[in-house]
């Protein structure tokens, strides 16, 4: 009897001593950090389809720097992004949670959740430094994915991009990655976790050359191989610093590009796979982890959850997506995950049905009024629906996507559309941006277009909105005019022709097509203000505020219309007028920055600096890199005669927006005060190029080279066309005094007489 009950015992006993040794042989992060803080790097590549990569089939080989860090690494071969749209896309790879979950829908409007835990915010309790580096406006600050970083390197100055649309606001790759550099240089002897995001195969396709001219008839390649080169910058450096050995590195894409299949030029309408599979590689020192592949569907949401395990961190609960760990070995059996896709694009800036796709190993239904089922095994570039063909697979995968919907969106997280400021409004309507801060909850009801039949639609409005910002605007009308003749219906259509009239300065048609486009979308602030702006541009003032008014009184009341308000009478020097109103939109919204840093903008020009000083620190404390915040902070400091202060805020603010001439302006004066005339110099010809018709700057040009004794012909000139320019009346004698010194230097001196006693009356009559 005992022996019947040992044996088994044994068995049990040998069977668990072999998995502890199978265990132990088989390698886990944990084992293989041994107690060990391994840095990490994310880098993004924006609109990086995975079948123009060298590593997933492509030739020729344009990617080598990426193609090495895959052969060092596991690499995921079918990686499905959630969304083919910057922001929301990038909100679930820092939160590993869905777009369902996390509410951020699209680019613009939305901004991610602060209940949301982000890597950076995890690796910055792991004691981590964090540091991001973004090459659009897309992922601004603004948007909220700047939640955990210790420095966001963001910095986009809007007023240099007003001829070009909101998703061309970038920088290049070099730009982006020079400030990665500097700042690793200084925290790598520090534990970071560092997001570099590259923007360069996004639109327009303009590489730089030589990739110009080697992949002329490939320009979104070209964009490719030239982010790929200023990859392996990144990588030489790493290994110069010794870094490489003690990094955990990652390299993924957002969403790809149609590149004109089924239809689609770009992304962002359609879920096909072409903008939905994206590379996704994890590099580790571990050779254990090298060279792999695993074939079977992740997704992005997938991300987060892995390299947090991979450092030993604790994954935050309400992470939706799982760690891929387990398939770092080049696990063979590929498991049958789900992978979600969504675009509310359609629905949001056309009206039209959004779309949602759910995807296996092997199947790809797409949710649409007509709907869609693809056998991706056999069929990959999707062209043979089988939703009749193949009915019962149908029927299982829609009822598996209702069942993951209803599961994914439990206790999901309503955006937040309150929380964009004023000014960044005001600032992405002049830029023409298209679509308002619309609640998703709001557009449920009638039964809606399929996007399938209204691609050529879509590509004709896209194609009309870019002719017009060529500049080429009669025939973008045209072109609008006709689209808008056949469906009247199209929102958006109503708001472009609004923005190429604009552009061509025909102002009260500007107004009429945006007063069309918000009878057909009622709560589009963005059409409010850009109907508003169309009468500013018309002298009619009195016009936009009995138009804003009107709004406020059908039930439409916005707190941004008072701050629009405000801006146009401030904006005029009429600050009576202007005050009330900003104080009526920080009455409705208590949180806005914009109306805090607007009131003391007007208390400083009335010398109140108490009150002034009072709402900077609001505006301050609620956004610190709000756009004039720190202008107006730096003519306080003036004010109070703390002149270095003034200095480097002034300074602080021209880092951030280059072409703020009236900051340049002020730095240059206080320049002058601390007598170092050639940073005046500088300065000055720098706030010239940013703003050629402010009188100012000529005089203070002209005197430098008075006081110099050189360019003396030169000065006079740059003195008369500051006089052309029709300076203020307080200003306006410096000019005539100018020209009078002038003279007398050149031994004019009848001249000199004259403008000096011109000078005298215009001060007389002051």
């Amino acid at each position: 009897m005992k022996k019947k009950i040992i044996i088994p015992v044994l068995i049990l006993i040998l069977a668990a001593i072999l998995v502890f040794i199978f265990l132990l042989k088989k390698p886990s992060p944990s084992r293989l950090r041994a107690g060990q803080d391994y840095n990490v790097i994310l880098v993004t590549i924006d609109t990086l389809r995975a079948d123009r990569v060298g590593c997933y089939g492509y030739t020729p080989d344009v990617t080598p720097a990426i193609d090495r860090w895959a052969a060092e690494g596991v690499r995921f071969e079918e990686c499905i992004s959630q969304t083919p749209l910057t922001l929301p896309s990038h909100t679930t790879i820092m939160t590993g949670t869905l777009p369902i979950y996390h509410g951020v829908r699209d680019n613009g409007g939305f901004v991610v959740p602060d209940k949301l835990e982000t890597l950076a915010e995890s690796y910055k309790s792991a004691g981590f430094k964090t540091a991001a580096f973004v090459s659009a406006y897309v992922v601004d600050s603004k948007w909220g994915l700047n939640q955990g970083f210790d420095y966001y390197f963001d910095s986009f100055d809007l007023g240099r991009f007003e001829k070009i649309s909101l998703g061309e606001v970038q920088r290049r790759a070099k730009d982006t990655i020079n400030e990665a550099l500097n700042w690793l240089e200084k925290n790598k002897d520090d534990k970071f976790f560092v997001w570099i995001h590259l923007y360069d195969p996004h639109t327009p396709y303009d590489p730089p050359e030589p990739y110009k001219s080697q992949l002329a008839d490939r320009p979104y390649v070209g964009e490719i191989a030239y982010t790929d080169s200023q990859l392996a910058r990144l990588e030489d450096y790493l290994q110069s610093r010794g870094l490489k050995d003690k990094l955990f590195l990652i390299v993924a894409s957002d969403h790809g590009e149609s590149l004109g299949q089924h239809g689609e030029t770009t992304h962002g309408f359609f879920v096909y796979q072409e903008t939905l599979r994206v590379p996704l590689i994890f590099v580790t020192p571990f050779k254990q982890f090298s060279g792999k592949s695993y074939a079977g569907v992740v997704t992005l949401a997938d991300l987060m959850p892995t390299v947090l395990e991979l450092s030993g961190i604790k994954i935050p609960a309400e992470v939706q997506g799982q760690s891929l760990v387990r398939y770092f070995g080049g696990q063979k059996k590929t498991d049958d995950r789900l992978a979600y896709a969504e675009t509310y694009y359609p629905r949001f800036h056309y009206g039209w049905s959004e779309l949602r796709s759910l995807q296996n190993n092997r199947y790809k239904l797409i949710l649409a009024p007509v709907p869609e089922l693809y056998d991706l095994t056999n069929d990959p570039r999707e062209e043979k629906n089988l939703v009749y063909a193949q009915k019962k697979v149908y029927e299982e995968l829609t009822a598996l996507a209702q069942e993951f919907e209803k599961k994914a969106g439990e206790k999901a997280i309503q955006a937040d559309f309150s929380s964009i400021d004023e000014d960044t409004k005001e600032r992405l309507a002049a830029l023409g941006y298209l679509g308002s801060f619309v609640d998703p909850a709001k557009l449920k009801g009638q039964k809606l277009a399929d996007p399938k039949d209204k691609i050529n639609v879509f590509n004709e409005i896209s194609k009309a909105r870019e002719i017009g910002l060529s500049g080429n605007f009669d025939e973008a009308i045209a072109a609008l005019n006709k689209i808008l003749q056949e469906d009247q219906t199209i929102s958006d259509g109503f708001f472009a022709l609004g923005n190429v009239y604009f552009k061509a300065r025909r102002f009260k048609e500007a107004a009429g097509a945006f007063t069309q486009a918000l009878e057909l979308k009622p709560d589009d602030s963005f059409a409010v203000i850009n109907v508003a702006n169309c009468y500013a541009a018309l002298g009619q003032v009195e016009e936009a505020e009995k138009f804003i008014l009107a709004q406020v009184k059908r039930g439409f009341d916005d707190p941004q219309f008072y701050h629009v308000l405000g801006s146009l009478y401030a904006l005029r020097g009429n600050y009576d007028k202007a005050l009330p109103y900003f104080e009526e939109c920080l009455k409705k919204n208590p949180n806005s920055a914009s109306a805090h840093n607007a009131l003391a903008a007007i208390y400083l020009n009335r010398d109140d600096l108490t009150r002034a000083e009072k709402h900077l620190e609001a505006a301050r404390a609620l956004n610190p890199t709000l756009l004039n915040l720190r202008y107006n902070l730096a003519q306080l400091r003036e004010k109070q005669n703390r002149l270095e202060e003034a200095m480097e805020l002034y300074q602080q603010e021209i880092a951030d927006s280059p072409n703020h001439f009236k900051a340049l302006f002020n730095l240059a004066r206080l320049y002058r005060l601390q007598h170092w005339q050639e940073e005046e110099l500088e300065t000055l010809r720098r706030a010239l190029k940013a703003e050629p018709s402010f009188p100012l700057t000529y005089f203070y040009l002209a005197r430098i080279y008075l006081n110099q004794g050189q360019n003396l012909n030169e000065a006079i000139e740059l003195v008369k066309k500051g006089l052309e320019l029709k300076p203020d009346k307080d200003n306006l004698p410096l000019g005539y005094f100018l020209l009078a010194d002038l003279y007398n230097r050149l031994g004019d001196y009848a001249r000199s007489e004259e403008y000096a006693r011109q000078g005298q009356e215009l001060l007389k009559s002051r």
